[in-house]
């Protein structure tokens, strides 16, 4: 078990890996929901295991493979499930796949930890645009804020976020819009 004196270190390895092994069950799942409940299950796998890792490159490569196994798991039942109902067979994802998936998740979880470094206004509007899909007008309307004060927000934003991404990270955030 991590402990109580470990409980503030795994909240923040949850805190750092959370939405990107979301985002990479997703990419392999496509079901967002169900993505969500496969990193839960991931990080209470990881705190059964304790403190039996060494260091972040080891807890990163847990929760991934983690992760990558849970989500298979999830294709094999409900391929079955879907064999059972259609009698249609569906192709396995390709290691390949998988590795391409670890790498938009890692870039995810780079412009998350970006995004979250930003002034708090510039964080809302860029998180409203991008996490969410808002147009300019309804986060004008949530935050209540002029459309132009909006769009300088996401200017200063993205000015921000491409000084401090890598720049693969920042082409796929630009890719993103």
């Amino acid at each position: 078990m991590f402990g109580t004196v470990r409980t503030s270190e795994f909240n923040a390895v949850v805190k750092q890996y959370y939405p990107a092994i979301v985002f990479f069950a997703e990419k392999i799942i496509d079901n967002h929901a169900v993505a969500q409940e496969i990193a839960q299950d991931v990080f209470v796998k990881l705190w059964e295991q304790g403190n039996n890792f060494g260091n972040d490159t080891h807890i990163r490569n847990f929760l991934y493979l983690s992760a990558r196994n849970r989500c298979l798991n999830y294709i094999r039942d409900n391929k079955r499930r879907q064999q059972r109902e259609e009698s249609i067979p569906l192709a396995p994802l390709s290691e390949d796949e998988i590795t391409n998936n670890i790498i938009l998740a890692e870039i995810w979880r780079e412009i998350e930890h970006a995004i979250n470094t930003l002034p708090e206004q510039c964080q809302k509007v860029i998180k409203l645009t991008f996490q969410e899909g808002k147009t300019t007008d309804e986060i004008a309307q949530m935050l209540d804020i002029t459309e132009s004060t909006v769009r300088n927000q996401k200017a200063r934003g993205l000015s921000l976020l491409k000084k401090s991404l890598s720049n693969p990270a920042f082409s796929f955030l630009l890719l993103l819009l």
